[in-house]
């Protein structure tokens, strides 16, 4: 019984992440039947259709250049929603993959000393990509320990 429990809660926490009762079979290898009886029996409030109205509204903001997480915000509907109605429509934006010549510029200006944050706004890119392609080559080292306070 432990494991039905388990696995309740954890398809609970799937949909509740904006995940569909068909996605969430998919990935734990379930009938879409099975999944939804355990959302039933954890009490799940189901989400309903979105109306076209709304459907349209999203769609408006994203031929205006909004992104997925900012309508979601405007819109006050879950990121995952807007993105499934985006990709429906083929408006969902592509995240760009780095060329290895940004990818060799980042290191070879991370090593001459210029900080994350100029590496980023010289490269027109979030500074959370700087890290994640620094660590990736294995030269990331940050500039200070977190403190035990600030944990």
């Amino acid at each position: 019984m432990v494991e039905e429990e388990e696995l309740t809660s954890k398809v609970k926490k799937m949909y509740e992440e904006g995940l569909s009762i068909r996605q969430i079979a998919n990935e734990l290898g379930l009938s879409y039947s099975k999944v939804r009886r355990l959302l039933v029996k954890a009490q799940v409030n189901f989400r309903g259709k979105i109306s076209n109205d709304i459907v349209q509204k999203i769609l408006e903001l994203a031929t205006q250049g909004y992104s997925a997480n900012r309508i979601s915000k405007e819109l006050n509907l879950n990121f995952n929603t807007v993105l499934r109605i985006l990709r429906k429509h083929n408006l969902a934006k592509r995240k760009r993959k780095l060329k290895e010549e940004e990818i060799r510029k980042i290191k070879e200006e991370y090593e001459k000393g210029n900080s994350i944050y100029r590496i980023a706004k010289e490269l027109n890119i979030s500074t959370n990509l700087v890290v994640y392609h620094l660590k990736k080559l294995g030269i990331y080292k940050p500039t200070r320990e977190p403190s035990a306070t600030s944990r």
